[in-house]
């Protein structure tokens, strides 16, 4: 089969849409199949970067085809260059879905940016092929969710509208999405007879193919006395659906026993900058993202990983966060809904804690709990061998490989 996949992100450019995407890429050429990827040349933060090899008319040479899509390059930091490089971006796609050879037999639309799905059911129907989805992002959901738009307002209507156009049709093969909690939520947009599915993601460290090969992360943590600063990250996207609120009142009173790191970007980022003026005598530090190549001895470092989100945002993404840290053998303490994807995975696996949001008791016994060494490394050694189980990269792409690929 001859499959197209659209998505603004592909490597080099650090994406996880793009990192999975490139995975299950290589899983599609080994199981036989031929694929191109529609992306953009720009990259998550504008910086333009091209891959190894490409060319002036935006092909490389690798396993699979890259077409890349010229914009206007502005970046994720204004809304308004947002919009322009979707702009473009949407333009670009439509016009290589018109022409480009081979036809594609399936087209597949990612996410980013959203609606993606539209353009993948009307082209497949011009170019005699089907179409199927891969959900990283629930929209409209993501817009409610983010204060946008009112849940019973009319511009909800239309997009819910045309959500359930994009993914349907007869020749809709697949919707795929990334937990239980986001398939339920898709369903709404879903006729019962279009196949749907979910698959969790993994984490983009080697680790993530099951085996650490960095010496950090194949010895278990610590063994500390009990009296040892513990050392507490949260890594990763700081983004509107992210809560930081109840670690940063915690972590004003909580002691010298506890160092608190946060690493990354986003909207969100500024709570903890503005924390650090307030409280500059916190044992709280504040960095940037780490590259991808010193991520797991990064994740290493830290005895508990700390991650949230906001309920409302519950079912519309499924953050790739934890899938990481368990791969690494670390415990997770998470602000958010239990019934949530990762906060039901953290219930079955015991490899952390699940903390109501604003119930600081409950955090607070959480971070008593974490300063036992015991505690701490059995609930390591249960977020590994959940990882093992659950979020295998190799596995789980070639699963994704699968059902996007089926007849």
């Amino acid at each position: 089969m001859n499959i197209l996949f659209i998505n603004q992100y592909f490597p080099p450019d650090g994406a996880p849409t793009g990192l999975m995407l490139e995975r299950v890429a290589n899983e599609l050429v080994e199981q036989g199949h031929e694929v191109t990827i529609l992306c953009a040349k720009g990259g998550y933060t504008g910086t333009g970067r091209k891959g190894p090899g490409e060319g002036a008319n935006g092909l490389e040479e690798q396993k699979f085809r890259v077409v890349r899509i010229g914009g206007t390059g502005l970046g994720r930091r204004t809304f308004l260059g947002k919009m322009a490089d979707y702009a473009c971006f949407y333009f670009g796609v439509a016009l290589n879905l018109a022409f480009i050879r081979p036809k594609p037999d399936r087209i597949v639309g990612l996410t980013t940016p959203p609606y993606l799905s539209i353009l993948a059911r009307f082209f497949s129907k011009i170019r005699g092929g089907d179409h199927a989805h891969w959900v990283m992002d629930l929209y409209p959901d993501v817009m409610v969710a983010h204060g946008m738009l009112k849940q019973s307002g009319i511009p909800v209507r239309f997009l819910n509208t045309l959500a359930r156009w994009g993914f349907g049709g007869r020749r809709s093969k697949m919707v795929l999405t990334l937990g239980p909690d986001m398939e339920e939520r898709t369903a709404r947009h879903l006729s019962s007879s279009i196949p749907r599915q979910w698959v969790p993601l993994w984490g983009t460290s080697e680790t993530s193919d099951g085996a650490a090969k960095n010496k950090a992360v194949q010895e278990s943590p610590k063994k500390a006395p009990e009296d040892e600063t513990v050392v507490l990250m949260y890594s990763g996207n700081m983004g509107l659906g992210h809560r930081f609120g109840e670690f940063l009142e915690v972590a004003a009173n909580a002691g010298p026993q506890f160092q608190w790191k946060f690493h990354g970007g986003g909207k969100r980022r500024v709570e903890v900058e503005r924390f650090l003026k307030v409280h500059p005598e916190a044992p709280v530090t504040l960095g940037d993202y780490v590259p991808r190549e010193e991520l797991s001895a990064h994740l290493a470092a830290a005895d508990v990983h700390l991650a949230s989100l906001d309920p409302v945002w519950d079912g519309t993404m499924v953050p790739s966060k934890l899938q990481g840290i368990f791969a690494i053998g670390r415990p997770v303490i998470f602000v958010g809904s239990e019934d949530c994807a990762m906060g039901s995975w953290i219930r079955e696996s015991n490899g952390g804690w699940v903390v109501p949001p604003e119930d600081l008791e409950s955090l607070e016994k959480a971070l008593h709990e974490s300063l036992i060494v015991k505690n701490r490394e059995e609930k390591g050694r249960n977020a590994r061998k959940y990882a093992e189980r659950h979020f295998q990269a190799k596995r789980n792409a070639a699963r994704i490989a699968r059902y996007l690929s089926q007849s």
